[in-house]
Parts: structure tokens; sequence; C-alpha cells
């Protein structure tokens, strides 16, 4: 609510209609609560595993590939596996949320306009979630408004950077911007809306370091 708040009062984000997809959450007691349900929505790999189901392609092919080129992966050194993970990306085109936002879409207006919200949606997560140190944004923790093509993140569990101090596979991203992701953009990246968002909102959390 008060970041929604802050981004609503500055004229720039106001402009660009920049804030947060938001869901009811009702606690209970201490280990129990009611969430509430967001209509129109999937997760990013329940649409990703679909859409590669139609089209014949294995869910893992990525995975697949590196076990072809490598079957003792995970005893190489840590260059190794950068090359080996390299050559998977090679063979694989990445863009399945890029195409599904273009095969849903009735017409290339409504493409347009979901295609620029997605990504102005991923960048605002992406800067206030840095900022609150949100951790484990894999697939299914990052939904799809399949009407507006908004982002919504859910699961805010390791929250205040948790995820990277923790002993096993200690998370050192700031967060999620994968290929997939950046393909699913203009065709200029990061280096366009993505980029002008994620400035514009920091300006703002800046600004307002004091509330936060």
């Amino acid at each position: 609510g008060l970041v929604n708040a802050l981004l609503l009062k500055d004229p720039d984000t106001f402009r660009r209609n920049l804030t947060i997809q938001r869901y009811a959450v009702i606690p209970l007691s201490t280990n129990s609560g009611l969430i509430g349900w967001v209509p129109h929505c999937d997760t990013l790999h329940t649409l990703i595993r679909d859409y590669r189901e139609k089209k014949k392609i294995l869910l893992n092919i990525e995975h697949r590939i590196m076990l072809r080129m490598a079957p003792d992966y995970d005893h190489l050194s840590l260059m190794q596996k950068v090359e080996v993970f390299e050559h998977a990306l090679e063979h694989t085109h990445g863009d399945d949320l890029a195409r599904l936002l273009w095969l849903k879409s009735p017409s290339s207006e409504v493409w347009f306009d979901r295609r620029t919200n997605y990504t102005r949606s991923l960048a605002v997560m992406s800067m206030i979630g840095y900022i609150l140190g949100l951790g484990d944004r894999h697939p299914s923790n990052l939904m799809l408004d399949r009407l507006s093509g908004k982002i919504l993140h859910i699961d805010f569990g390791d929250c205040f950077e948790v995820a990277m101090t923790r002993e096993k596979f200690p998370e050192k991203i700031p967060f999620r911007l994968t290929r997939m992701l950046i393909n699913a953009m203009e065709v200029t990246g990061i280096e366009g809306t993505y980029r002008r968002t994620c400035e514009s909102v920091m300006v703002v959390l800046h600004h307002n370091k004091d509330s936060l």
C-alpha cells in the first residue's frame, strides 16, 4: 500500500500507471491465513509448460541439452559449468513467453499494450523486490495476468535478503532477469521501457527512503 501510494503521488510514475499488482492476504494466526484468489492469472511455469506441451517441446529441454553435453555436470568446475550452460542457450530460443504474449492476443494493439504492461510491471517489482531483499523468484512465484499482461509476484517468504545468506545455494542476484523474461520485452530488450521504468521507480524509492 505504501509503495503504491508513493508511486501514485509522483507525476512521472503516475502518468505511466506504475504500481504493484496486489492481492488480499488475511492472517488468522501466527502460522495460518487466507490468501485471495487472483483472477485471470497463471504462473509463468504453468504457461510455459502448457506452451511446450502443445509445441511438443520437452519442458526441461535446456537441462537435457546440458546433460547430453556433460553427463558428469555436477562434478565440473565453475567455468566448465558456464560453458555447458552457454551451449544449452545457443541451442534453444528462450522465446516461449514472448510467443505466448503474441499468440494469446486478439490483435496487434492488444499485444502491444500487454507487452508494455508486462515490461513495466516486471521492472517495478524488480526494483521493489531488490529494496525488500526479495528472493526465491522462480517461475512458479511469478504470475502473468492473461488480460492485462502484468506480472504479479507471490510468496514473499524469503524477504530481507534471507535467500542470500542461506547455507545451501545462496542467491547472489538482486532480482530475476533471465533470457526468457528479456526476450518477451520490446526489440531493445532492457534498454528501453524496462530501464526507464526501473530508473523512475528507484528515484521515487530513494526520495522516500525514510518512509520505507
